[in-house]
């Protein structure tokens, strides 16, 4: 049972030995498996790996996908998706915890559907519909938009609600369809058209809430992509939750991760333009009020130019009195600064002054020729020289001469 034994080891072993004894058999007992079921308490830490449940009517698996795996997908799983996962069955050995490491996951039963949507992906891609050259900028004015979606979905309450708290000021015109089924395609379609030809529309919305891949196929329909990118209007596509990714997502002019948010960016544009007017309002007012202070200032400067003669003559007085004293005191300051720099320079004349070394009790030997002997070297015996004292001048003979050692 453990290790090619046929029995349990006879003796006691450790709850960690037994742990690595059952993960063994575990790995070698079962390869890669495939397993289905609903997702359930899904977490993704920091770390960027997925932790979650597989479930079904009757018993619960934890499992784990590590992040390197994770990022070969370009799906994002969720809670209550139906998937089908190929998996090594493991224990987490610090636990004792049967779990499942998933090495790849897809969505349950839609295998088909899945393989249908990358390749319709890849073909308009290569098309160039999903080029952002080619998308259009929201108009900084929205006054009304086209509202394309179902009458009985969540989805038109969530951008009703959203635009009624953050721009009451647009209006809503409803061009409802199915969003769902067979027909959904073709009423989309149409619908999408006749809010195109609507001349008071300055954007168009299409929304639905999330689903699974099935549920949300109507927007995954080539026609439906061909019929977005040639509308003269705008487009904002807001599909399902923010995993989700559809066809039409990647056609609109602007992709909004649900509905709620597609109105939200609507709601922004409209926002910024009021947000604009208001500040050129305020600018206008503030330049009409800075006009009228300065026009005024000015009337009551020649208002008081004409009744007071003697009051401008008394100003003009004060204000040379004022001149004068500046005026003095800067001559003062720069007096003073010109005789401390001049104490300064005098001080450090003072300081270079060979007497003050003389002073000191040094003295000043002198060559024939008068130039000044610092080596003994190149002092002959009875050669004649000159020693300037502090006070007064020696001749001197040189009786000999001890050169300095040369160093090394």
């Amino acid at each position: 049972m453990f290790h090619g034994q046929s029995q349990a080891p006879s003796g006691a072993i450790s709850v960690s030995e037994l742990n690595r004894l059952v993960a063994g058999y575990l790995e070698r007992g079962f390869p890669l498996v495939r397993v289905r079921g609903e997702i359930a308490q899904l977490s993704r830490p920091a770390s960027g790996h997925l932790y979650f449940s597989l479930r079904d009517a009757a018993a619960t698996v934890r499992a784990v996908m590590w992040k390197a795996r994770l990022a070969a997908m370009d799906w994002k799983p969720k809670e209550g998706d139906q998937v089908e996962v190929t998996a090594v069955a493991a224990l987490y050995e610090p636990r004792g915890d049967f779990q499942l490491r998933v090495e790849s996951m897809v969505q349950s039963g839609q295998g088909a559907l899945y393989e249908a949507f990358l390749a319709r992906k890849a073909k308009l891609a290569g098309m160039g519909l999903f080029d952002d050259a080619r998308k259009r900028q929201l108009p900084q004015a929205i006054a009304s938009i086209a509202l394309v979606t179902s009458l009985g979905a969540a989805a038109l309450r969530d951008v009703v609600v959203t635009l009624s708290k953050l721009a009451p000021r647009i209006r809503i015109r409803l061009y409802p369809c199915l969003v769902q089924g067979p027909e959904a395609p073709a009423q989309l379609k149409a619908q999408l058209a006749a809010a195109d030809q609507d001349q008071q529309a300055d954007v168009i919305l299409m929304v639905r809430g999330g689903g699974s891949l099935e549920d949300l196929w109507a927007f995954n329909d080539e026609a439906l992509a061909m019929a977005i990118a040639a509308c003269v209007h705008p487009v904002v596509v807001g599909v399902g939750h923010e995993s989700d990714v559809t066809i039409a997502d990647l056609v609109a002019d602007l992709r909004a991760a649900t509905p709620t948010a597609a109105a939200q960016r609507v709601a922004q544009a409209d926002q910024a333009l009021f947000r604009r007017l208001l500040e050129l309002n305020q600018q206008q007012a503030t330049s009409m009020r800075r006009h009228w202070s300065g026009a005024q200032q000015r009337l009551d400067l020649a208002s008081g130019r004409l009744r007071s003669p003697a009051e401008r003559l008394r100003q003009r007085s004060e204000r040379l009195r004022y001149s004068q004293e500046l005026l003095t005191r800067a001559i003062r300051a720069r007096l003073e600064r010109t005789t401390a720099w001049l104490s300064a320079c005098q001080s450090q004349l003072a300081a270079l002054d060979p007497r003050a070394v003389l002073n000191r009790g040094y003295a000043l030997v002198l060559d024939e020729q008068s130039k000044v002997v610092t080596d003994a070297s190149r002092v002959r015996p009875d050669q004649s020289l000159s020693v300037q004292l502090a006070k007064g001048l020696l001749d001197v003979r040189v009786q000999a001469a001890h050169p300095a050692a040369k160093p090394g």
